[in-house]
This record gives C-alpha cells, structure tokens and sequence, in this order.
C-alpha cells in the first residue's frame, strides 16, 4: 500500500444500491489516485455485493476492500485501522461526495498536517451562516458541537491520533465508537468544526438504516458518555447541561417522527420506557415535544 493524503474510510454491510454510487462521486471529483485511498470494511454476506466489488476493485487500484466480522458501528473501528492516509475520514456509504469536496479535503491535509487539529465535519447541519469554527479548547469543542458529535459522518481523525488508541477498542461504546476516537485528544490547541457542505445524503427509501434501540442508544448510552466527560474534569457543567439539553430536543424529535408521525424505520423503538428516569423523565420528553409542535404552529402563522 501507498502513502496517501487522505484515507476514506467506507464501513459497509454491502448496500449495492448506496455504496457504488458514493463511490463513482469519489472518483468522479478528478483528484490523482496517489493523493487518497479508498478502504471498505464490509461485515455483510450480500454475495453480489462482494463479487461487484471486486470487479470494481480491478479498476482502482487505490480501493482496498476487506471483508471483516466487526460489529455494525465498530466496522467503523475497522476501516480507520486499514488506513493509511495521513487524514482519515468517515465516508457514509449512503453519502455522495459533492463536486470538489475531496479536493477540499486534501488540502486541509496538507495544510494542517503539522499542527494536526482535532477536525470535525459538521456538513451544513449547524444553522448557522458562518462554515468554519475555531475553538481553543475541547470544552467549547464539546459544548459547539453538542449531540452532533454522535454523528459518525462528520468523523475526521489524524492517523497519528488514531495510533495513539489501544488495539482492542472492548473499552469503546457499542453504538458510539466514533465518539470516543473524537473525544480522545482533549488537550490539542485547536479545535475545528467545518460546517460546509461536502456530502449529499442518498434517500434511504426502505433500505434498513439500522436495527439498534435507539432511544436507549440516544437517552441514555450517548448522555453517559458526556457525563463521562464531565466526571472527567475534561468539561465544564455548562457544557454537560447544555449537550444533554440539546440532545433531549434530538430525543423528542425522533419521538414525534416515529410515535406521533409514524414515519418508517428500522429501528428498534422499544427502548423509550426503559430511557426514562436515568438521564431524562417522561414528562421532560413531552414538554420538549410539545415545544416542538408549539414551534411549528407558530412558525406556520407567521408566514
């Protein structure tokens, strides 16, 4: 293998439908082969998929495929370990890359590759004007990003960084990994959240997007891991109170779309009676979906 700038990471469980796609936006952005790799972790038994894949493989020689056991989020793990760029970053292989956005990513390589910045994507999720935020310590990193750091497409990490981490990753959370390789270096001097947009989403349609319980993932796996910052003395109270307050609006959101809405999906929603009372109550959850709703109506009434 070669030394590339860039290492994109796509763990997969073999969605013909996303993955070539995504890939095809890669190559398609015109940057040299020796400049970025490809890696793909796939823990899926799609047997097309895997002879595609190869066939595909034949034609870029900077695509490395692997097939792996991993778990569905530590299949993550698994892709920056076969990295070798000197900047790994998190492809979603429901993502399409936009037009320039490699070149993009290169070149803060390039650029940063001494100073090596804890970088995250936030791709235009922030609704905000500015696209580019500085901070100069992981506590207002923390508190800025607030519950997108559970978002594993924006994940960006040095491979210097990633070599720090121990080899057996037992320790990381089940459903979160992503963020604990982010949250791992807390002392650098600068902090970046990038919030332009680099990725264009594929519609899930009714492709499974997971299986997992995701009230239990999002009210009470991934609070615990910010309170475990704060335990840590690596944050401030402000910024728990404000992360755990966000992400209760997160909660009630996916509440109104799955319970209220009755919109699809795959995962697993059972978890919502055993969410309450650790980190929030019931009757928090309905106030904040009722802010929600409240929202809405007004915003509606003053068009």
């Amino acid at each position: 293998m070669s030394n590339p700038i860039v290492s994109l990471c796509m763990p997969t469980n073999g969605v013909i439908e996303w993955v070539f796609p995504v890939l095809d936006s890669i190559y398609e952005q015109g940057c040299e082969n020796e400049d970025f790799e490809i890696v793909i972790t796939d823990n899926g038994n799609n047997k097309e998929f895997k002879e595609k894949i190869k066939i595909y493989n034949q034609k870029h020689l900077n695509l490395y495929y692997f097939e792996t056991n991993a778990l569905p989020f530590i299949n993550e793990i698994e892709s920056y370990k076969r990295a070798n760029g000197r900047l790994i970053k998190f492809v979603n292989h429901r993502t399409l890359f936009v037009e320039g956005a490699l070149n993009q990513l290169i070149g803060l390589a390039k650029e940063n590759s001494d100073a090596k910045p804890i970088m995250y994507f936030a791709n235009g999720v922030l609704k905000k004007e500015k696209k580019v935020f500085e901070y100069a310590t992981f506590d207002e990193f923390v508190n800025n990003l607030s519950y997108w750091s559970s978002w594993s497409t924006g994940m960006t990490i040095w491979k210097e960084d990633f070599d720090k981490l121990p080899e057996d990753v037992s320790d990381f959370n089940e459903l979160f990994p992503h963020t604990n390789v982010l949250f791992n270096e807390r002392n650098r001097n600068k902090y970046v959240i990038d919030n332009t947009v680099i990725f264009n989403e594929i519609p899930q349609g009714r492709k499974p997007k997971g299986d997992y319980d995701l009230f239990y993932a999002f009210g009470v796996e991934y609070p615990s891991i910010i309170l475990n910052l704060y335990r840590e003395n690596s944050i401030t109270a402000d910024t728990l109170r404000s992360v755990l307050k966000d992400n209760l609006r997160f909660v009630a959101y996916m509440y109104s779309l799955y319970f209220i809405k009755k919109e699809y999906c795959s995962y697993d929603l059972n978890g919502l009676k055993d969410m309450y009372n650790i980190f929030y109550t019931k009757n928090q959850l309905v106030s904040e979906v009722l802010s929600i709703f409240i929202g809405k109506v007004t915003k509606r009434l003053k068009k």
